[in-house]
Parts: structure tokens; C-alpha cells; sequence
């Protein structure tokens, strides 16, 4: 049933889904951005004619598609997807709250012909908000900056759940006249404060539906709390030595022109880098004396607080050379140089420095065929001999088809968390081996977003939480095969009918990695025009649904899920209702998520002690200005 479901919903796409967009349709954008490491930018809809944004209503202001919040906007998430990999050079990850702080391949570095100002405002739950403002200019054609502010403060529908947020992303670039001379710098600040309050103590009230009142609901923990904080400042410089030895006049600046970039090169670079980084992850934990914690290690007399924090000052020197015009290379190879600091509370502090090499090789011939290959490697320090390799390729096969095919092996320490953390109720101090992870994706795509993917994970030395709370080692391989599909349809150009899914299949240590087989979401909706086009509406339904599985608990102790095999959740359809309307240059949002509450089983929870939310009203505007 599954194979025939994946193969009409392919051939529907190939003869209903709407042509990609063209160099030609590019040329009218005049705001665009792009992420570090990529080449090409993101044109920005200045019309906002796309209304379709219904699934970045949440704290991380992006598709949650196999991700389950604990009940309240900015809490804890229970991913239901294969982990994707983390970054290479960073040893500290924020667990189930890493949606919440910016990657730094998330930060966006824009180039605007007029200054750009964008608020976005956002309805929490039982009381609160989610607002964010950006702006961004460019002082000359040459030079940008971006300010992003964003704050949470929202309420949950059960007893002590209030979280807040504030995020602070400052960005620039630079490119000299000449060209000779280019910088990129960004400073990121994050905070999150959140309640804990464990889930609630009798399940059975909700499933029963014997009190409707969810304050009223008895939870776990009545007084404890937690700090997450992120900081992050990157500059990054380098020098292009064949202009500036080359007496050869200077071609016209490839920022006097928006049109579809990056534009063709008429001369090779050789250029000569430097980049610095400072990241800190840190966290706070005050907690009580509280019988969830009976079944583990520690019992305090009273309050207690937990803390621990990781701070890694990286400096790169690189050589980079990008040559080419309608087919186009780049070459990078760079020396590392990383100090970190590790402390946990008053109990143990643990500096060290790593020194290490990267490369890497990018470049695709005409829009035919793209390649990339990237390698990276820990010459000494406590991540000695960790090592990375990655490989991409993608080609053109027939009209818009592409096949493309992407491996990854790494191998490599879990972060400092993991490997050592000395807390009140928890404790370990564990001497792990490095993870050995291999990873293969290929399949196709087409008009668009499109695609279908074949994926398979393998993972030797894999860690997890085991049902004490504590780290551990799965003694056999992890092993899972997925298949991930993504088919939008667009009929007559009002009616629209999107479709996700993901299908996995557990080869080996399903147990110390639980999934649910089947991931999927379906969205139908329509699109029009009212009052001779002044007003655009798009409304329609979305359902998600994710089959049964044995799922972890979150413990707030730890922040981290662990394989207490509590009892299984899923199985059930969560049902939303939307409508958004677009005056002018404002676009509002009206929303009822879990419909379907009341006439359905009250089965639907997130985690095990932490139920999804009831039905409710949420609405919000996202407002752009072009001076």
C-alpha cells in the first residue's frame, strides 16, 4: 500500500505541480540573502504572494515536520525523525531545545536594494506572545547589516509552564571596491528561561477526560526551572592576492546588479583567510527536592542548583581559489586552531585546545551537474583523531528530474555533556569511544521542493540515556532505513494539496533509538482573490499523524530524553484549521489547531506525563516594509 501511495503521488507531481522558477522570474527580486557556505541566494517575495507560511507558526519560526513541542511554545521537543548530523566543530548541542538557537548556518546575510523591515507577531498559548522584528540595509552597494530581535512569553495550559526567549542576531558583509578586500562578522545572543514542570503526575485524568480545567491538573514538579544560554560572535576576512597583484583593471562590481547571482567571473581568486569564533553554550538548573527524582541517584534536603557550560575560541587560516564563469569551482583548505573551556558547577573545570586540518571542494557545470566534498580531522587534543568526510553530487536528468546521492561517515566523541556532567540527582563520567556513524541519501527531485529520498543510518558506539537517567552505550549497531517523500500538488492555481512522509524501517537497536515507522502530514487548502485582487485568502486544513511507538520521557534534570519505556504514544490524527488573509503589505493569520478535540480519544500526547495541547485559537500578522 505504502509503494503505491509513493508512486501515484510521484506521477501526479510530474504532470500537475508548477514550473520551478526561472532566471527570468529572478531578476524582478530585489531583497535577496544567503547562509554561509552557499553560493547561491534567496530571493526575497516582495509581493508576498505566497500565503502558504502555516507551518512556521512556532518559537523556531520554521518547519517542525517530525518534531513534537511539550505542550507549550519554546519547550523541550520529542524528535520523531532520524537525528541529523551536527556540526563538525562545535562539541556542545542544546539536546531537544536546538531548534530554538541559530546554527551558524542558519544566519542570513542579506543584500537589499531599499531597507527591508519585517515584524512578525504571533498568539501563544493560554496567554503570551512570539514577536520578532528584523531589519536590514544595505549602506552602500557593497556593504549590509541585519538586526533581528526576537521575545517570547508564553503560557501554557497546565501549572507552572511559562517560557521566554530573547534572541539578539546582529549581521554584516563587506566587499571592497576593488573586490581585494571581503568580510563577513555576526554576533548572535540567545536565552531561554523556561519553567519545568515534569508533565503532570495522573495520566489517567486526561485520557479519561475527568477534568477539563487544565491548571487544575497536578504536575510533577511545582518550582523548578531552567536556563539556556547561547553566545556567538564570527568575523571572518580574507584577501584576494590576484587582484591585488594583478594589473589588469577591475571588472564592474558584481553587487551593482541584482539580478540572478552569483553573476559570472571573468578571473580566477586566490584568496588568503582568516576566520575567529566565540561560541559559548551554557545552562542552569534550579531545582527541589521532589519525588520524581526518588528513582535516581541523589536526594537533596532542599533546593539545589545544576549548571554547566562549554566555551570554544576557534581561529582558521585558509586558502580558498574560485574559478570559472558559467561553470564555476571553489577550493578551500584550512588550518584549526580551538581552545575550549568545560565546567560543571564548583565540581570540575577542564581546559584543552585542539588543532586540526579541513578542505573542501565545490563546483557544478552549468545548472547540468553540482559536486561537493568536504573533509575534516582533529590532529590532537581530547577529540584526537575525530574525523569527518561528506560527499554530494546532483545532475540534471530529464527536464526538471535531478538525481542526486550524498554519503557521510564520521567519527567522532559525543559533546562535553555527555561525557561528563556531575549534577545533584544525576551523575556520570563516562569514557566513551567515538561514535562511527555512516549516512546514504539519494533519490530525485523535481518542480521545485519536491523529492524522494532514500536514506540509510548506521551508528557503532551510539549513546543514550538509559532508564536510570544515565549515559550509556548501546552495545549493538543502531540501524535504520528510511524513505522520505515530498509531493505538492497545484490544481488551477487555487487549489493546493501538499503531502510529507516519512517511512522508517528499524534494522538494528531500535531500542536504544526508538522511532515511529510512519511520519506523515497532509495539507488541503485554497487560494483566491477578493475585492478585484486587493484581498489574497488562502484557508484550508492540515493533518498530521505519526504511528505508534514506545517513545522516551523527558527528564528536566537532565534536559534530555531518556528510555524510561513508560508506555507508547501515537496513532492518532491532530487536525488544524487556517485562514490567512493578505491586505496590502501585511499578511494575517487565524488558526484553530487539534479540531478534531472532544470527538476524538484524548490519546494524543507528545511524551509520555506530557499531553499535546486541546483545541485552541491562535492568530498572528507578519508586516514588511519597503522604504
Amino acid at each position: 500500500m505504502l509503494k503505491k501511495l509513493i508512486f501515484l503521488l510521484i506521477l501526479g507531481g510530474s504532470l500537475l505541480a508548477q514550473k520551478p522558477i526561472g532566471d527570468a522570474d529572478r531578476i524582478s527580486f530585489s531583497h535577496q540573502y544567503k547562509y554561509l557556505g552557499q553560493n547561491d541566494y534567496y530571493f526575497i517575495d516582495t509581493s508576498l504572494s505566497r500565503l502558504n507560511w502555516y507551518h512556521q507558526l512556532n518559537n523556531a519560526q520554521r518547519d517542525d515536520f517530525g518534531q513534537l513541542s511539550l505542550s507549550n511554545l519554546g519547550a523541550a521537543r520529542n524528535n520523531l525523525l532520524l537525528p541529523n548530523a551536527e556540526d563538525f566543530w562545535t562539541h556542545q548541542s542544546m539536546g531537544p531545545y536546538q531548534a530554538y538557537f541559530l546554527r551558524q548556518s542558519q544566519i542570513p546575510f542579506y543584500h537589499v536594494r531599499s531597507p527591508l523591515t519585517e515584524a512578525h507577531y504571533l498568539s501563544g498559548y493560554e496567554r503570551g506572545q512570539l514577536f520578532s522584528i528584523l531589519h536590514s540595509q544595505n549602506i552602500n552597494k557593497r556593504w549590509n547589516f541585519a538586526l533581528q530581535y526576537k521575545r517570547l512569553n508564553s503560557l501554557g495550559f497546565y501549572d507552572h509552564q511559562q517560557n521566554k526567549q530573547a534572541n539578539f542576531t546582529f549581521s554584516t558583509a563587506y566587499q571592497s571596491k576593488n573586490g581585494i578586500y571581503q568580510a563577513k562578522a555576526y554576533v548572535l545572543s540567545e536565552k531561554l528561561d523556561l519553567q519545568e514542570n515534569g508533565g503532570i503526575s495522573e495520566d489517567s485524568l486526561f485520557t479519561d477526560n475527568l477534568q477539563s480545567t487544565r491548571v487544575l491538573f497536578t504536575t510533577r514538579l511545582s518550582s523548578d526551572q531552567r536556563i539556556l544560554y547561547h553566545r556567538d560572535i564570527w568575523l571572518d576576512q580574507k584577501i584576494d592576492f590576484y587582484k591585488l597583484f594583478s594589473r589588469k583593471p577591475v571588472v564592474k562590481d558584481t553587487l551593482d546588479s541584482l539580478a540572478a547571482l552569483p553573476e559570472p567571473r571573468v578571473r580566477p581568486q586566490i584568496l588568503l583567510g582568516h576566520q575567529f569564533r566565540y561560541n559559548r553554550h551554557a545552562q542552569v538548573y534550579q531545582g527541589f527536592t521532589n519525588n520524581v527524582y526518588q528513582n535516581y541517584y541523589y536526594q537533596q534536603d532542599a533546593n539545589y542548583r545544576d549548571s554547566m557550560a562549554v566555551a570554544t575560541y576557534t581561529n582558521k587560516v585558509y586558502l580558498e581559489t574560485e574559478f570559472g564563469d558559467t561553470s564555476k569551482f571553489n577550493l578551500h583548505a584550512a588550518a584549526v586552531h580551538q581552545l575550549f573551556e568545560h565546567s560543571n558547577a564548583d565540581r570540575f573545570e577542564v581546559n584543552g585546545q585542539h588543532l586540526g586540518v579541513e578542505a573542501s571542494l565545490k563546483g557544478n557545470y552549468k545548472d547540468y551537474f553540482e559536486l561537493q566534498a568536504q573533509a575534516s580531522y582533529i590532529l590532537n587534543g581530547p577529540f584526537a583523531n575525530n574525523l569527518e568526510l561528506q560527499a554530494y553530487a546532483e545532475g540534471k536528468l530529464y527536464k526538471s528530474f535531478r538525481g542526486f546521492a550524498e554519503y557521510r561517515i564520521k567519527n567522532k566523541l559525543p559533546d562535553f555533556y555527555e561525557q561528563a556532567y556531575l549534577g545533584n540527582n544525576v551523575r556520570w563520567n563516562s569514557q566513551l569511544d567515538p561514535i562511527l556513524s555512516n549516512e546514504l541519501r539519494f533519490g530525485l527531485r523535481w518542480q521545485k521542493e519536491n523529492f524522494l529520498r532514500l536514506r540509510t543510518f548506521t551508528a557503532s558506539n551510539y549513546t543514550y540515556f538509559d532508564s536510570t537517567a544515565t549515559l550509556a552505550v548501546a552495545p549493538e549497531i543502531v540501524a535504520y532505513q528510511s524513505i522520505d517523500l515530498v509531493q505538492n500538488f497545484d490544481f488551477w492555481s487555487w487549489l493546493h494539496f501538499d503531502n510529507q512522509l516519512s517511512y522508517q524501517v528499524a534494522l538494528g537497536g531500535s531500542e536504544y533509538l526508538p522511532l515511529p515507522e510512519l511520519v506523515n502530514r497532509h495539507s488541503l487548502y485554497f487560494e483566491f482573490d477578493l475585492f478585484k485582487g486587493a484581498l489574497k485568502v488562502l484557508t484550508g486544513v492540515e493533518g498530521r499523524y505519526f504511528s505508534s511507538f514506545n517513545s522516551p520521557s523527558y527528564l528536566p534534570a537532565t534536559g534530555r530524553f531518556y528510555l524510561a519505556e513508560e508506555y507508547p504514544i501515537g496513532d492518532y490524527w491532530i487536525v488544524d484549521a487556517f485562514v490567512h488573509f493578505k491586505v496590502a503589505k501585511a499578511i494575517f493569520f487565524l488558526k484553530t489547531e487539534n479540531i478534531t478535540e472532544g470527538i476524538s480519544p484524548y490519546n494524543y500526547w507528545a511524551a509520555p506525563h506530557y499531553p499535546l495541547n486541546d483545541r485552541v485559537f491562535r492568530f498572528g500578522i507578519n508586516w514588511r516594509f519597503f522604504n
